[in-house]
């Protein structure tokens, strides 16, 4: 099928804002399909999390075996902010509709990939190796993919944002669950299923020495295959979701006209056919050192940015806080001895209720709003106080008689309101900047690239809050 090339036009945007309330048959049409490509674009990350007990096991006999989690988050995190820059420079003359199937194939092909290794029986450095290349396929394909649906979702209604955030938020509860269920059906608890004390922390590495070699393989290849016929599926949904964008409608003057959204714009495509690329009005200056590096999209991405900062500045800051001490600190937190209630398998728990809380929070946003950015701004500030709390929780290193918080529920609470608050602002500031710029398409790509930013700076400031923890 021939691919639209699309031109940016205020007239299109405000018909869809007039004729698609959040009631109506049109938005959820688009709502729902947002849903399934907010899922697609991280389930690669959620499949590995959840056959973490697999890749445990096929790389006991490599260095690997301890420390793959930290090795899979910074290598997958590091591909993906390299892949989305690049992604957003080249945004203004990009195809989205062949960014967006290509990288859904790419990852197709890399849990194909990752499916056959089980039946395959590799281990060791052979396991490794194509583990690897199969995430970093994964992260950049997820980059390409993150860049032009944020792009296309800040020209369209709130709910649309608000469905593709959500389908994230779904991605990551249905992996928690999954490792939940798994846990519970290994052996009902690790060493006995009685002892709910600091037992729960050593239980992942633990399970799969415990679960049957075959059992575990069949269980990986069923995840990554399932996984891979669920995305191939999403290909269909933005088919439907590009043409259903396109469809000639009503006007609301009674014209039936073709009122196409920008899916694909600036494109060189849309020069041959005798169309002028839309420009932007003057902004700042650009920074010289941007002019020294010969940044042509300078300019551009420049003076978007300066329309949208105090966003940008939210979105990193809401991912910085999470991800320095979710998930590093949080699932060194164990259950106390001195806890009322005492609750079994935290660790897992805790996973679960964040993701919960973090759906809650996106989903919120159609409901709960804010007009200021000031108001994001204060609630980031509040959600800085979950550091010093989390630390006064016990730990695999907490030492007696050191003040310690004993409570399992409390601990499940804070946890549950750090997802939705996380999930509340990040989504919030994803609606509310692309509304202040002059191309809301681009300012919404940067908003995606933000968050990126702020997952990078919080797993690395998870270091120095491990060691204010006492966990080396």
């Amino acid at each position: 099928m021939q691919n639209r090339h699309i031109q940016y036009s205020p007239r299109h945007i405000l018909y869809w804002h007039r004729n698609m309330s959040p009631g109506t048959q049109h938005m959820r049409y688009l709502y729902w399909r947002f849903i399934v490509l907010g899922i697609a674009t991280l389930m690669a990350w959620n499949v590995y999390i959840v056959s973490s007990d697999y890749f445990r096991y096929v790389f006991r006999n490599t260095p690997l075996r301890d420390n793959f989690e930290s090795i899979f988050s910074v290598l997958s995190n590091s591909c993906n902010l390299a892949a989305l820059s690049y992604a957003l420079y080249t945004q203004p003359k990009a195809n989205h509709d062949r960014r967006i199937k290509n990288g859904i194939w790419i990852t197709v092909c890399a849990f194909v990939l990752i499916s056959m290794l089980p039946a395959a029986g590799a281990e060791g450095w052979v396991a490794v190796t194509l583990s690897l290349v199969g995430l970093v396929a994964a992260a950049v394909a997820a980059a390409y993919i993150q860049c032009s649906v944020y792009g296309i979702v800040a020209l369209l209604p709130s709910s649309c944002a608000e469905g593709f955030m959500s389908g994230q938020a779904i991605a990551g509860t249905v992996a928690s669950a999954a490792q939940l269920v798994s846990v519970y059906w290994s052996k009902d608890s690790v060493k006995g299923g009685d002892d709910k004390s600091l037992v729960d922390y050593t239980a992942a590495s633990a399970l799969a020495d415990d679960i049957g070699d075959v059992q575990l393989r069949i269980r990986t290849a069923v995840y990554f295959y399932l996984s891979a016929v669920f995305l191939a599926l999403s290909i269909i949904v933005w088919k439907q979701l590009n043409d259903y964008l396109a469809m000639p409608r009503m006007s609301p003057s009674g014209a039936y006209e073709a009122l196409q959204l920008p899916l694909i714009s600036h494109t060189n495509d849309i020069e041959d056919d005798g169309q002028q690329t839309p420009t932007l009005v003057d902004g700042p200056p650009l920074p010289a050192w941007i002019s020294k590096l010969g940044l042509t999209n300078g300019h551009h991405l420049y003076t978007t940015y300066s329309e949208i900062s105090p966003y940008v500045h939210i979105s990193i800051i809401t991912m910085t806080q999470t991800l320095a001490v979710f998930p590093p600190l949080t699932e060194a937190i164990v259950s106390s001895p001195n806890s009322l209630p005492q609750i079994a398998h935290l660790n897992a728990w805790h996973f679960l209720l964040f993701n919960i809380g973090d759906y809650l929070g996106r989903l919120c946003t159609q409901w709960v709003t804010c007009s200021r950015p000031r108001v994001l701004h204060w609630v980031n500030g509040l959600r800085t106080l979950f550091i010093p709390v989390f630390l006064l929780f016990p730990t695999v290193v907490t030492l007696p008689g050191s003040l310690t918080i004993h409570s399992d529920l409390l601990f499940l609470l804070l946890v549950l309101a750090m997802g939705w608050t996380n999930g509340w602002v990040a989504t919030s500031a994803l609606i509310l900047g692309p509304c202040q710029a002059s191309d809301k398409g681009l300012a919404g790509s940067i908003l995606g690239f933000a968050l990126c930013v702020g997952l990078v700076i919080g797993a690395v400031a998870s270091y120095p809050i491990l060691l204010l923890a006492g966990i080396s």
